[in-house]
């Protein structure tokens, strides 16, 4: 008996890259034997341009144990190469190789780069995919872990942020991006020696801790991991840390100036919400694939 087949379409998100199709390599946990990202014609299409589709071999059949590590986290992998959370999957019931299945829909058009679709911040999102699949792999168990809690993490800030008005989620999908970077850096470090016995000035207290912050490990590892406008990324994340996440998480506080409308409302005045929220969304992004990148230099 063959291997089950399955085959989905995006409509969301547009395929414009060099190729046709790029494979997508079996990954730790998951039920794939082989696939493709392809441009498919089916569906709400752009033009002669084609929406993301997958078409997938599968060692056994998808159940609840196995569909989030296997399609979710798939799709969380697009996410981060698309840059926009695959909201929507179309099934279709067709049979075949894969091969058979991306010949009979395949898109007339699925490359120019004169052309970018929405987000689309290069023509490489669909190879991205490719290679996050293969280097994924790569990692050790907690490496890999730390990796998948993270581009979840991404992945729930990219959703909220193409909710409707998304200027009243502001705050929280930006600390959700630095919950993001946060997961992939170390944990804070104890700042001594472990016999050391600190002791308070003020009321005595012998052997509290004294350790480096998670604001600390988060430049720590942009410095490790980024070669370009180091400085620039560090301060962004330095400034955005305190005021967005650590006073929204334990007291709500709200730093999008949502209560008055968000960053729409204040469009002319305060330019800088925006271009934080861009800003942010780059930096968490560059960070998970350089994680990635980084590990494969190790190992090479």
């Amino acid at each position: 008996m063959s291997n089950p087949t399955i085959f989905f379409e995006m409509p969301g998100i547009a395929y414009n890259s060099e190729e046709q199709s790029y494979d997508i390599h079996p990954f730790h946990d998951s039920i794939i034997v082989r696939g493709k990202i392809f441009s498919s014609k089916k569906g709400f299409g752009y033009g002669e341009f084609g929406n993301v589709a997958v078409v997938l071999e599968l060692s056994s059949k998808l159940d609840e144990k196995n569909t989030y590590k296997t399609i979710e986290r798939l799709k969380n992998l697009i996410g981060l190469a698309f840059g926009l959370k695959p909201q929507e999957q179309r099934w279709s019931d067709e049979q075949g190789t894969i091969e058979e299945i991306i010949e009979r829909n395949k898109a007339n058009k699925f490359y120019d780069k004169d052309i970018r679709m929405g987000g689309q911040l290069d023509w490489e999102s669909p190879r991205r995919v490719m290679a996050y699949t293969n280097l994924v792999d790569l990692l050790d168990s907690g490496q890999r872990k730390k990796f998948w809690q993270a581009l979840q993490t991404y992945n729930y800030a990219r959703e909220i942020a193409h909710l409707p008005n998304p200027q009243y989620r502001y705050t929280l999908y930006m600390s959700l991006h630095l919950a993001s970077i946060d997961q992939l850096a170390p944990n804070p470090k104890n700042l001594h020696d472990k016999k050391t016995k600190l002791v308070c000035p003020v009321c005595g207290e012998v052997g509290f801790a004294h350790t480096s912050s998670h604001r600390d490990e988060i430049i720590k590892m942009i410095d490790e991991l980024v070669d370009y406008q180091k400085e620039d990324w560090k301060e962004l994340a330095k400034r955005l840390f305190h005021p967005v996440r650590a006073n929204f998480v334990p007291e709500g506080h709200i730093a999008g100036s949502e209560d008055i409308g968000g960053f729409i409302a204040l469009w002319m005045e305060a330019k800088e919400l925006m271009e934080d929220d861009h800003n942010l969304m780059i930096l968490n992004k560059m960070l998970l694939e350089k994680f990635l990148q980084q590990t494969q230099n190790v190992k090479n």
